[in-house]
């Protein structure tokens, strides 16, 4: 009862002021709740900035952020003044507010320009950045798992136990030389993983050194088209902001990350000459998969080995890839085809379910691919057709309006084929594949009088044949009303989706507001509330709120938050997903659900200019308790 008023009463003090929140939370909630978007993702999205110093004005529109305004100031501005040292000088030009400037982080570096001058040691040697990140974390309670067992015990029950610290280990060190020379090597180990290292990354990158635009060798990630054919990285094409929509292809890019599964390792390079781009890779990787006799017959993409039975599956399927990319571009168009080719060392075994019977399991597995992009001065067409070795389709095509001031509208169609196999394919439709889908999003961004804004997405979805949890051809719909003043925001969603349950209508909104506090203190408040009606079943609620208190000292040397989240839900369907701050790098978004309380501490602080320091500990009682803990260090040279 105690619990229930508390969470009314943070509810209430939200409803009254209204509602607050950053864009950036709102995306990454988004991209959690529904696409599988994990820390790893997030890292790979931040190191793949690209550099403000040089965005064009196609790169400033491609984030969805900035009216024509903003854009045309912010390119007046580099004419005039050179090249952006500070994001406070970004804060300073006409048209920009500070949410603007924190938005346009998570797209954009700030660099010095790059420079086609010839490559030497000394220069490599002395202006060269450098920068080493250790982080490790660990949780409590342990479990059985990290419990003490007898040899006997061990021998009788090996994959009872893990003989590993219950502390995870990570290690990154980056070198960067004027957007030219970069690499790097990754090392790290999971909770309850008995060696040092169980996981090595290396990645080196040139650019502009003839005859080559960029060549990458190591591990690097390859992103061409809209992803239907090839694209095993981050993307944002199922969120629900106008921008969104069409991806910008990232061609051969390195690879610095820590998920053990999205990436290639060998070599790649493009070759440019004037408007043409030529591209090429040639990967061989060890992947952890369930080897039979007849084959595999499933790939784990866990990560962990901590036990025998874990252990036995690491690295035991060989894995080829070779593909090549051709681009035509132009001041407003670009195309390009796309050829895909992999393979394994044993067959593919898997069991035959409902779910992919259509699935292609026959050699030889790839595709081919051609893209277009095209510019008017209000207007961007984007389409993708894929045919993969199996003769199955996929095709996916756009368009989007640049009205005045700010305003925007959307749309997408996909029509992926049942049977459409891409292994390296982006999760571009409902599925976590581009396949047995045929869908229609629409979306806009209008802007209201007296600074208001409004986004709006609905997207509709078929499903002709049977997927996972569903054994019949299936619908679905997914409908988003969001409205931001400043600091204020409102969000409303309504979604349908159809299982072997049923029909389920689950309705859900978000307010959230900040109050500035004497000094530099900041109060956040924020609630979610969903219901969830299974058709033929009792309607279920779903509630949460927190209260967080922010602080920032007036050198930007110490940045803390501390959080304390109340939370109702009566099944995990009615859960709610909240992002909390984190590390840098970090990603949280957890979900909750059942009858509990979560707190979270977080602190920042840069004693030297070169030194940065980071803690995180959250705590959640739900039954029982939970406590995890993070540390972080990063070092520059």
């Amino acid at each position: 009862m105690i619990m229930r008023n508390v969470l009314l009463l943070l509810i209430c003090s939200t409803i009254a002021c209204f509602v607050q929140a950053q864009d950036r939370d709102v995306i990454l909630e988004n991209l959690a709740m529904e696409h599988d978007f994990t820390g790893q993702d997030l890292e790979e999205m931040l190191d793949a900035r690209i550099n403000l110093n040089q965005s064009t004005k196609d790169d400033l529109e491609a984030t969805g952020l900035l009216t024509p305004y903003q854009i045309a100031s912010l390119l007046d501005h580099r004419q005039r003044y050179g090249a952006f040292i500070s994001w406070p000088e970004v804060f300073l030009i006409p048209g920009f507010t500070e949410e603007d400037t924190r938005l346009l982080a998570l797209f954009f570096t700030l660099e010095p320009a790059e420079t086609n001058d010839r490559l030497s040691l000394r220069p490599l040697l002395r202006e060269g950045r450098r920068s080493l990140l250790v982080q490790t974390r660990t949780f409590f309670p342990r479990g059985k798992e990290y419990s003490p067992i007898t040899a006997a015990e061990y021998q009788a029950r090996p994959n009872s136990r893990y003989l590993g610290v219950p502390w995870y280990r990570y290690l990154r060190y980056d070198y960067r030389f004027r957007n030219r020379v970069r690499w790097g090597i990754t090392l790290e180990s999971d909770p309850g993983e008995r060696q040092v290292v169980d996981f090595l990354s290396f990645h080196a990158e040139f650019r502009n050194i003839k005859p080559f635009r960029s060549l990458v060798a190591g591990d690097f990630r390859v992103r061409f088209g809209q992803g239907l054919l090839l694209w095993n990285g981050t993307q944002f094409g199922k969120a629900s902001s106008t921008a969104s929509l069409c991806n910008k292809e990232m061609g051969i890019t390195p690879y610095r990350s820590r998920d053990e599964n999205l990436f290639f390792r060998g070599l790649g390079a493009t070759l440019g000459r004037k408007n043409l781009d030529f591209s090429f890779f040639l990967s061989y990787r060890a992947l952890d998969a369930r080897i039979i006799e007849e084959g595999f017959t499933s790939l784990v993409e866990t990560g962990y080995h901590r036990t025998p039975l874990e252990k036995e599956k690491k690295n035991s399927l060989g894995s080829w890839t070779a593909g090549m990319n051709l681009s035509w571009h132009a001041e407003r168009w670009k195309a390009g085809v796309t050829a895909l080719g992999y393979g394994y060392d044993h067959k593919d075994a898997g069991s035959i379910n409902y779910y992919n019977a259509c699935k292609n399991r026959s050699v030889p597995f790839g595709g081919l691919s051609a893209d277009l992009t095209f510019r008017l001065p209000s207007w961007r067409f984007f389409s993708e057709v894929a045919l993969d070795f199996g003769l199955s389709p996929a095709v996916l095509a756009g368009m989007i309006y640049y009205g005045q001031n700010g305003n925007q509208a959307g749309m997408l169609l996909r029509c992926f084929t049942p049977s459409y196999t891409a292994a390296y394919s982006a999760r571009l439709g409902r599925n976590t594949s581009p396949s047995n889908e045929y869908s229609l999003q629409i979306t806009g961004t209008l802007v209201l009088p007296r600074k208001w804004k409004m986004d709006m997405s609905a997207w509709a979805y078929l499903f002709p044949r049977p997927r996972y949890l569903c054994h019949n051809p299936s619908y679905g719909w997914d409908v988003r009303l969001q409205a931001q003043k400043d600091d204020h925001l409102l969000l409303f969603r309504v979604q349908r989706s159809i299982s072997d349950k049923g029909i389920l209508d689950k309705p859900s909104l978000s307010l959230r507001t900040g109050i500035r506090l004497p000094g530099v203190w900041m109060l956040k408040l924020r609630t979610d509330g969903v219901y969830c009606k299974l058709h033929d079943h009792e309607g279920e609620w779903g509630l949460t709120a927190y209260a967080q208190l922010e602080y920032e000292n007036a050198k930007e040397t110490f940045r803390g938050s501390f959080r304390i989240s109340l939370f109702r839900t009566e099944s995990w369907e009615s859960r709610i997903y909240v992002y909390e701050p984190d590390v840098l790098y970090g990603y949280s978004v957890p979900a909750l659900f059942g009858k509990g309380i979560r707190a979270c501490l977080n602190i920042g602080y840069s004693p030297l200019d070169a030194v940065d320091l980071w803690l995180k500990v959250s705590a959640m009682y739900r039954e029982s308790f939970f406590c995890e803990s993070k540390v972080q260090v990063r070092f520059r040279f």
